[in-house]
């Protein structure tokens, strides 16, 4: 069995995320080997980061009992799929801010992005890579969701048969 972790990059009220999740959670529950757990990092609360000692250190260690409980979703996942918001043509601080915390985690791990955005998220994703390139996981495929295209701007589905496929094909990429 799969372990899956999906990321809420979101932490606005009323945000799209939640909405983005309902359709994956939808597609992840027609495979039999794939079990999902939600990380919410409006709910996970992690600080800014702020410690002396960079996570790509041998040294390092986190301390926050936030930053240990996000660290071990993280090791604990086989693979990581953010649900990534593009504000101001990249991603949101909440999700660069988690991403900075680890470093070893993300070694070699597999992780994509369900992105949305005005542009379906092709710019937050040029950061996404970038990043995770940088603390060396192993990105796969995206899923690029276009307001007034395949979702209206407050996530509701335009496009149902095209937010399935790619979602479904996202994840074949990503479990593979």
């Amino acid at each position: 069995m799969s372990k899956l972790l999906v990321v809420i990059g979101s932490a606005r009220p009323g945000r799209v995320a939640d909405k983005v999740l309902e359709y994956i959670q939808s597609e992840v529950s027609k495979r039999d080997d794939v079990e999902a757990t939600v990380a919410d990092l409006k709910e996970i609360a992690l600080p800014f980061f702020d410690n002396e000692i960079i996570p790509a250190s041998e040294d390092y260690a986190p301390t926050n009992e936030n930053v240990v409980a996000w660290s071990k979703l993280v090791t604990e996942a086989d693979q990581v799929l953010f649900i990534t918001p593009e504000y101001n043509h990249t991603l949101s601080a909440i999700q660069k801010n988690a991403i900075d915390w680890l470093f070893k985690e993300w070694e070699n791990k597999p992780v994509s992005t369900t992105a949305y955005g005005w542009a379906g998220g092709a710019r937050a994703v040029v950061t996404f890579d970038d990043v995770m390139d940088n603390v060396k996981a192993n990105v796969r495929t995206h899923a690029k969701l276009a307001f007034m295209k395949e979702l209206n701007p407050d996530g509701t589905l335009l496009d149902e048969n095209e937010v399935s496929d790619k979602i479904s094909a996202q994840l074949d990429v990503l479990l593979s």
